[in-house]
């Protein structure tokens, strides 16, 4: 008997308790940190205390008879996640231009392409070209959204872009999604309720002095009362909105003043049909923006346990987002654990993206980077399978470090381009600290209490 080589165990903060996770399977225990240790001590054939009973381990899959048995459960959670996956709605990500009308400090597309020009309506209708050939038949239908640079400046060829994307989503049953700064959203809310509109991510990096300092206008003027504005516009009417920060050490503290306004405002009464959002990290994905200051960054562990010791001083913070942290909010709201996460690096498989010059790219990471160009849509297509089938084939059973560890099926091998950035190759990982985010998220959820 043996410990499954997938078998996660997570300390809780500030508990003697500790989470025994099988992703695999979807099983999770609470147990003592004592039967903790002792579960561990498996791996080494150390005897189990008689209170933990060796078959309900096995009954649960957290124990295995031997290396068979716990290849046929990576089997079998392998089918499930193939399953998971084309059930997923592809993401066609259009760069309709790189130029925008903030300098935000912290924009890492500052580093690979200076182009400002907007797509030509011949490059809008290649676009749908490529749509039709290769995602024509696709269900769930994929869905469009639009990246930048900025997609929504309030000139007439913006508007003029914009009509053209929309109407060619609505011939083909596509929703789109927009991600803009929201400078100039209110003077495309019309058009965007006409739809079909998925939703409009904005990003808000905290209360207005902070945000202003942060993503300034070109002017240098400030941006915040105008992207507010705008989202108050999408909420009247009706049109989804997904509400982005960007954080690290210089705005986090400011977290909890933005959440007292998005109640404010009546944001939070909403559902998340409607109002949701995001807390991202900022990172350096391929070097730090001109701007951005690399001792202000957090990684994963740091952030999160800053967020949630912000949200024990101020509850408003627990309505405002709560984080996935690795299952651990579904565990909470469903009772049951997230499918297992072979890849978490969607590119080339359920995430594409196109940039304004008629370059094809796997992800929005990626997009506009020539080092990563995967080919073309416009003029003509054009495809560099073998480039494509790197990154297609990326998953944690084809990456040989997640091939051998156990937090693989949670993490997925991570970003596929910071890992090949960091390593020259996109089958190599960029690890996630599961274990750690695991134990923030039953903090958190309250998954420690029995």
């Amino acid at each position: 008997m043996q410990l499954s080589r997938s078998a996660i165990v997570a300390k809780i903060p500030h508990s003697e308790k500790a989470l025994l996770v099988q992703p695999l399977n979807g099983q999770v225990a609470l147990m003592s940190g004592e039967h903790a240790k002792a579960i561990t001590g498996l791996t080494v054939g150390a005897p189990l205390p008689e209170s933990l009973p060796l078959t309900d381990l096995q009954q649960a899959g957290f124990a295995v008879d031997s290396d068979d048995q716990d290849r046929a459960l990576l089997a079998a959670a392998w089918v499930e996640y193939l399953s998971e996956l084309e059930r997923s709605p592809t993401q066609l990500i259009v760069v309709p231009t790189f130029g925008c009308n903030l300098q935000c400090t912290y924009c890492y597309q500052e580093a690979f392409d200076p182009a400002t020009s907007l797509i030509s309506p011949e490059s809008v209708d290649a676009f749908f070209r490529y749509v039709d050939r290769f995602h024509a038949t696709e269900s769930p239908r994929p869905y469009l959204t639009l990246f930048g640079g900025e997609p929504l400046v309030d000139t007439n060829v913006h508007h003029d872009r914009l009509e053209r994307f929309l109407k060619g989503a609505r011939e083909r049953s596509l929703e789109v999604a927009v991600v803009t700064n929201g400078y100039d959203l209110t003077a495309f809310v019309e058009r965007l309720g006409r739809g079909p509109v998925k939703e409009i991510q904005v990003t808000i990096d905290g209360p207005e002095a902070v945000h202003d300092a942060r993503r300034p206008h070109a002017s240098g003027a400030g941006t915040f009362g105008r992207v507010v504005r705008g989202i108050d516009a999408l909420v009247a009417a009706k049109i989804p909105v997904n509400m982005r920060v960007v954080a690290d050490k210089e705005n986090l503290p400011t977290l909890p003043a933005l959440a007292e306004l998005a109640e404010r405002r009546g944001w939070l009464d909403l559902p998340e049909t409607l109002f949701k959002t995001q807390v991202g990290r900022n990172y350096e994905l391929f070097g730090c923006a001109a701007r951005q200051k690399r001792e202000q960054l957090f990684d994963r562990v740091e952030l999160w346990s800053r967020y949630l010791s912000l949200a024990e001083e101020h509850p408003a913070l627990r309505r405002f987002h709560k984080p996935r942290l690795h299952g651990m909010r579904h565990l909470a709201e469903t009772g049951e654990f997230p499918a297992p996460n072979f890849d978490a690096c969607p590119a080339a498989k359920k995430e594409w993206a196109f940039g304004p010059g008629g370059g094809l790219y796997g992800c929005t990471a990626t997009v506009g980077n020539p080092h990563y160009r995967l080919g073309s849509y416009a003029p003509e297509i054009a495809r560099d399978e073998a480039a494509i089938e790197l990154w297609s084939g990326r998953n944690v059973l084809s990456i040989p470090e997640c091939s051998k560890c156990s937090l693989a099926t949670v993490c997925g091998g991570g970003c596929g381009a910071i890992a090949a950035h960091r390593t020259g190759h996109p089958r190599s990982p960029d690890c996630r600290p599961v274990r750690e985010l695991f134990g923030l998220g039953a903090k958190f959820y309250g998954l420690d209490r029995e």
